[in-house]
């Protein structure tokens, strides 16, 4: 089930090499192997085998993706100079600079990772939060020391994928952290560059670890019909033959493995009944040339009933990670639906290996295919030069690396391939910078749409542009994918100055304000740090039209906080006054001439701000408690509660809480929508 043994043997690495190398490359490795073995030697794993069984296995797991001797030659090395006497400089002398380079490469992100279990183990009382912001400062790193050379994510993915075959050998809390780690990370990244043999099992060996209960579940339910689907899948296989070679169309049919965390993600995100996965009962058609996978489409569809809205053309339509193949799927005898796979050799070799399998291929072919390569770098290079942040780079990346794909088209027909939930303005940066900047809404399918709409395959989009359009700030949320925020980003930060040079003139221009805000100033450098009322209108990081050192207060009826789209307002006597942009009360001002511009100064303030919560939820025994007690578990202060019974047998809490800043208040709605029977959980206005 996509699951390999724990451990090869060196006799059936070096069978599996010798079938694939000349005599010279061959030899290289058995030099790399010599080295390893040597320095390796006194080490043994936590299984207690001889630590040379690790660099082996890695080997050979790099020999199955269709790598070179140079890769599999530093997958053998990978650790000498991390954990032996053997050093760098050795290693120039008997390899060459560009196995070195390789390895070099595999020992930075293993360093990363050790540091960051160093500072783990020394820091266990740190807040959770904190401990996620030194792993995404890791992750981070990761990508970073990868971003030159492709090849090094590869053997760090194969290492990755022996050490998770032999995971039973740590720890449960290790083995849980490990786990959690390749399935947000190391996982969508194999998947991304295609390699989908090494994706699926870390999906399932980590769904092992991580849901228990429920991967056994999904194994019983899938091996106690075992045997009858085997029998169903030889007789469709037996057909296929049969009426493929009446039409003399060649091909090999064969039977598709099954992962159960596939399985797993298709019952709970898609909702279905485990009887109606059809890829439980799936075919894989390989044929020879590429015009026969339409034919074999034909000819399939001619033999059993296409189930509507299931298929797919990833050959007219390939995936960004070079993947092909037509995907349908038919009613077969007796009322079974069945997932049929048709692509060409050259696509399969491509579907298993993904990136790696070109490597394999002669310097004058790899050019042409590795554009996947460069995309993958070049989005890692651009995050890197706009986000600073380790935790916002890891989340824009993680959206990126997911697999969920549409295919959408320009007016004149051209495919674009886009990361799902990808909206109008979106595709407008898609398409050119300018267009993005200017784009001031859109035809989809002829319709007129705004700019937040979501695209969905299939789509023919059209933007209208108007030069007179400039970007919002509000277009940032607008935006779902890191190619249009990282280049609404790049707008903001040129224009930015311009902005805060117009509001400074303008504030210089308004007697009005300008003398309010010269009273504000003085007042605050009057005011006593002992008088306890200040709390209520204590210093925060915010910036009044340009100006820093302005006393503000943040409004009580909707309790801003940073991060928060906010707009101000000048108060007599009591400094400026701070509201959400889409607070109702702030909408009622009419005095437009003490409204300013307000915007937080990218710090968050020491002090806890109160905000509103409102939890709606079903009227059962114990709910209010587990609300109660949700909120208590991240330490938060709670001010205020109370509840209330609402008509159709459900009840509605209220809360006053401190918050220091908004990411705390994303954590905990998110943990209060988790509770079973809570139907929303919600910010709300005083």
């Amino acid at each position: 089930m996509g699951i390999a043994r724990e451990n090869f043997s060196l006799d059936e690495l070096f069978i599996s090499l010798q079938n694939r190398f000349s005599d010279e490359a061959f030899g290289l490795i058995c030099k790399a192997y010599d080295v390893a073995e040597k320095f390796h030697r006194p080490q043994k794993r936590k299984s207690g085998e001889p630590y040379i069984i690790h660099p082996i296995n890695v080997a050979y797991i790099l020999n199955e993706l269709g790598v070179d001797e140079k890769v599999i030659s530093a997958g053998l090395l990978h650790d000498v100079i991390e954990d032996t006497e053997y050093t760098e400089e050795n290693m120039v002398s008997d390899f060459g600079e560009e196995i070195t380079k390789l390895v070099i490469g595999v020992t930075k992100i293993s360093k990363i990772k050790k540091e960051s279990i160093s500072k783990s183990e020394k820091a266990q009382e740190q807040k959770k939060r904190s401990k996620e912001t030194e792993l995404a400062r890791n992750l981070m790193k990761i990508l970073l020391a990868s971003v030159n050379d492709i090849r090094v994510l590869i053997i760090k993915l194969s290492d990755k994928t022996h050490n998770m075959r032999t995971i039973k050998y740590q720890s449960l809390e290790k083995r849980q952290m490990i786990c959690k780690e390749v399935m947000e990370l190391y996982a969508p990244i194999a998947g991304r560059l295609g390699i989908y043999r090494i994706k699926s099992e870390l999906e399932d060996l980590s769904f092992r670890v991580l849901y228990p209960e429920e991967y056994q579940e999904i194994k019983t339910r899938v091996n106690s019909k075992k045997s009858e689907r085997e029998i169903y899948i030889e007789r469709i296989k037996q057909i296929l033959i049969t009426r493929l070679k009446e039409v003399n169309i060649k091909a090999t049919v064969n039977g598709r493995a099954k992962h159960f965390y596939s399985i797993y993600s298709k019952m709970t995100q898609k909702g279905r009944d485990f009887e109606k996965i059809y890829d439980l009962r799936a075919i894989r058609i390989i044929t020879e040339e590429e015009r026969d996978c339409y034919g074999v489409l034909g000819f399939v569809h001619s033999l059993w009933n296409p189930i509507p809205g299931r298929f797919k053309d990833y050959i007219a339509n390939p995936k960004s990670n070079l993947y092909q193949s037509l995907h349908t799927s038919v009613m077969g005898p007796d009322g079974k639906g069945i997932e049929i796979q048709i692509r060409t050799r050259a696509m399969h070799e491509t579907a298993e290996y993904g990136i790696a399998a070109h490597w394999a291929y002669k310097e004058s072919q790899i050019r042409s295919e590795l554009n996947v390569a460069n995309t993958w770098s070049e989005k890692i290079k651009s995050l890197s030069e706009s986000i600073f942040d380790p935790q916002e780079f890891v989340n824009e990346f993680s959206s990126e690396i997911r697999e969920d794909e549409i295919i959408v088209f320009t007016p004149s027909g051209d495919a674009i391939t886009m990361p799902k939930c990808s909206t109008v303005l979106d595709f407008a940066f898609r398409i050119h910078t300018d267009i993005g900047l200017h784009a001031r809404g859109a035809k989809v399918d002829d319709k007129i749409v705004s700019l937040r709409k979501e695209l969905r395959s299939g789509n023919q989009i059209e933007i209208i542009t108007d030069k007179k359009t400039k970007p919002s700030p509000i277009w940032l949320r607008i935006v779902k994918t890191s190619t249009g925020r990282h280049k609404l980003r790049q707008y903001f930060k040129v224009a930015q100055d311009d902005i805060n040079s117009q509001l400074a003139q303008s504030v210089s221009k308004n007697p009005l304000v300008e003398k309010e805000l010269a009273n504000i100033q003085k007042q605050k450098s009057s005011k006593k740090a002992s008088d306890k009322k200040e709390k209520k209108t204590k210093e925060i990081k915010v910036i009044v039209a340009g100006i820093k050192d302005i006393l503000v207060k943040l409004s009580g009826c909707c309790s801003p906080l940073p991060g928060d789209e906010i707009i101000g307002f000048i108060t007599k006597g009591r400094g400026v006054s701070v509201h959400k942009e889409d607070c109702p009360l702030a909408k009622k001002f009419t005095d437009n001439k003490r409204k300013v511009s307000v915007w937080w100064d990218g710090g968050v303030s020491n002090d806890p701000i109160p905000v509103r919560l409102e939890v709606k939820g079903v009227d059962r025994q114990g709910i209010y408690l587990e609300i109660v007690e949700c909120i208590s578990s991240t330490k938060t202060n709670m001010l205020e509660a109370g509840a209330t019974l609402a008509p159709g047998n459900s009840l509605i809490a209220r809360f006053l809480i401190e918050i220091e800043h908004l990411d705390q208040l994303k954590e905990i709605l998110e943990n209060l929508r988790n509770i079973k029977d809570v139907i929303h959980a919600e910010r709300i206005n005083s």
